[in-house]
């Protein structure tokens, strides 16, 4: 990220100041962070595993600086006689601790954090501003931003009124909201330090209210209200409102053009919400501005080459150049993250066929800024090239309800209705067997979708479309539609079915299962593509073994008497002794076809034997379950006469 970061002058400590605690000391104990030494903040407040409580900014810095090696957990271990503990400790009780290991101090103890909220305090501000409130802890937020609380009627602690007070009651109001103001920032900026950003908006607000109606009522200068606006904006940005933040920054360098870190927020909001143009002229003119400063030199770098690097990327996908928007889009997101350089990775996962990692790309945009149209339009081009029509079109229909003059939201639109309309229509067809339409409507919708060759919905398509070509017989284009499914998807069993299907069909039950077996390794335990894979297995068995109605010269509804006589006829032919004057190589044939012939007169005479064989079973799973039958028999006969020798 090469945006700097602005210099930060030394703040208080995260917690709330235990000077300012009414409450007694044993009391809040239990409540003191021991890394900032103060009371834990009441909206961030962590809970550890061993039972102590810390400001959760506090342990955050902790634990990224904080950490103990293997040789300094032994060498503290032999020291204590405990066993060796690595990585970050307990600041209180020297337990070892994980960031899993905590949690939320209102979610884990509920009641301990309303104890908390008890705590009696008074006004954080009240040596700056003689505010005499006093309250519950969890009431301060509440009391800070609400004038009739702090520092109003009644609750201000009374300063010593001495003469010609009348005459200076004016100049005294007025630094006393200057007072107030300044009070209510470093409040704020004491909750920025604690990470609760929403918290200081309102410290920020509050400030900027009052310092604005002490300058309209004195008519005095503004230029030291730009740092409120200033840190408001910081804050804006931090919980992702960019359109606050900048209108914030503008409002502070209206009141000190020279205020360097406004212009630096600037230029991040802008290039963030993918006004990169606005973030380029922003930067321009901040450098003419402060033209010496050294980190607002090197933005306006940042923001050249992010502007460059989004121009090529979007050159590079008009290219069809997927692989090289993608590297582009990642090197310009890595310079400044922008959701422009992150829908630009998207629309590149999406020609790369990648739409499930393009609907997780765009919908952290979506995330972050509900209201982008061109996230709603990309993420729901992926889902419909998923082949989620449902969700896809609901998402380009809210795309075009934020903006109903988005181009790219009414193409894809218009195009992917119509896609879901022809994919309807050809699957309606199949229903009622018209082939012919399906083959029509499904070729249209590979049309009209225009969707990537690695796409789900390219795939799932001419996976459907191969299964019409198969029903008509068209097994050639049944092959070729499949196999481009299945490259574009490596695991679309559909695809590998129809195809297996089709070369069955063409008499290649091999390559059926060589197929097959493929899609059966990467996921054995589908039961469906286990029945594919034995059925192809079977159809190979069955066309290797021996043509018994051919070695009898017989037909396939021949009777067991006109089997018997062709055997007989056959073994007059091949059998071996009326061969003995024949050359050896004759004699291997003639006892190979007559060893044949008693294979099949085995088979054939046997009722079960030959229905089996007609079945398509190989000699070996012929007898196998001839053998089974028999046992079954034979355990059934040996039950009965059991049976009845007992009844005798």
């Amino acid at each position: 990220f090469f945006f700097p970061r602005p210099a930060s002058r030394p703040s208080r400590a995260m917690g709330f100041p235990l000077a300012d605690v009414l409450t007694s000391d044993d009391l809040i104990e239990e409540f003191a962070c021991k890394i900032c030494t103060e009371l834990v903040e009441y909206t961030k407040c962590s809970y550890t595993k061993c039972g102590h409580v810390f400001c959760s900014s506090c342990l955050g810095k902790w634990m990224a600086r904080a950490g103990t090696s293997w040789d300094e957990a032994r060498e503290d271990a032999a020291m204590n006689g405990t066993n060796p503990v690595v990585g970050t400790r307990c600041p209180t009780c020297n337990t070892g601790i994980e960031r899993n290991t905590v949690s939320d101090l209102k979610l884990a103890s509920p009641l301990a954090w309303r104890l908390l909220g008890r705590v009696k305090v008074r006004c954080p501000t009240h040596t700056r501003t003689h505010c005499g409130w006093q309250g519950d802890f969890s009431e301060v937020d509440a009391h800070l931003t609400d004038s009739k609380s702090h520092t109003g009627n009644g609750s201000r602690e009374k300063a010593p009124r001495t003469e010609g007070t009348d005459a200076c009651a004016d100049d005294q109001n007025e630094t006393d909201a200057t007072t107030n103001a300044e009070a209510l920032k470093e409040q704020g900026n004491a909750k920025f330090s604690a990470k609760a950003f929403k918290e200081a908006i309102q410290l920020y607000s509050k400030a900027i209210s009052v310092a604005e109606q002490s300058v309209a009522n004195a008519g005095a200068d503004r230029t030291h209200i730009a740092s409120y606006y200033s840190n408001r904006a910081a804050a804006w940005l931090h919980v992702g409102a960019h359109k606050e933040c900048v209108e914030d920054c503008r409002k502070a360098l209206v009141m000190d053009e020279l205020h360097v870190k406004a212009h630096l927020r600037l230029v991040k909001a802008l290039c963030e919400s993918s006004d990169v143009s606005g973030a380029s002229y922003a930067a321009a003119v901040a450098l003419k501005k402060v033209p010496l400063n050294r980190e607002i030199a090197q933005v306006a770098t940042t923001v050249e080459m992010l502007a460059a690097y989004l121009a090529e990327g979007e050159k590079q996908l008009d290219e069809n150049d997927p692989v090289g928007a993608l590297e582009t889009f990642t090197h310009a997101n890595d310079a400044v993250p922008c959701a422009v350089a992150t829908l630009g990775i998207a629309k590149s996962e999406i020609l790369l066929g990648q739409c499930d990692r393009a609907s997780r790309t765009t919908l952290q945009v979506i995330k972050r800024d509900s209201g982008n149209s061109s996230a709603y339009t990309t993420r729901g081009h992926a889902l419909c090239l998923a082949d989620d029509f449902d969700q896809g079109l609901k998402h380009l229909k809210e795309a075009l309800r934020l903006d109903p003059d988005h181009r790219d939201a009414q193409r894809i639109f218009r195009k992917m209705k119509k896609t879901f309309a022809s994919l309807g229509k050809a699957r309606e067809a199949v229903k009622v067997r018209d082939f012919a339409q399906a083959e029509t409507a499904y070729t249209d919708a590979i049309s009209i979708s225009e969707a990537p060759e690695k796409s789900p919905l390219f795939a799932v398509t001419l996976g459907e479309r191969g299964n019409v070509f198969l029903r008509v017989k068209k097994f050639d284009d049944a092959i070729s539609d499949c196999e481009r499914a299945i490259d574009a998807r490596e695991d679309h069993k559909y695809a590998y079915y129809v195809l297996a299907n089709a070369l069955l069909s063409l008499g290649k039950p091999e390559e059926a299962a060589s197929r097959l077996k493929i899609i059966h390794e990467i996921d054995p335990g589908d039961e469906t593509t286990r029945r594919h894979y034995e059925k192809a297995l079977f159809e190979v068995r069955k066309a290797k073994r021996p043509r018994y109605y051919e070695v009898l010269g017989v037909s396939s509804v021949a009777s067991v008497p006109e089997i018997k006589q062709a055997y007989k006829q056959r073994c007059m032919q091949w059998h071996p002794d009326r061969l003995a004057l024949a050359s050896d190589e004759e004699k291997a044939v003639a006892e190979e076809n007559f060893k044949s012939l008693g294979e099949a007169l085995e088979i054939m005479e046997d009722p079960m034997k030959r229905k089996l064989y007609d079945e398509g079973y190989d000699k070996g799973a012929i007898v196998e379950r001839a053998e089974a039958a028999r046992r079954a028999a034979h355990r059934g006969g040996h039950g009965c006469g059991s049976g009845g020798g007992g009844c005798c």
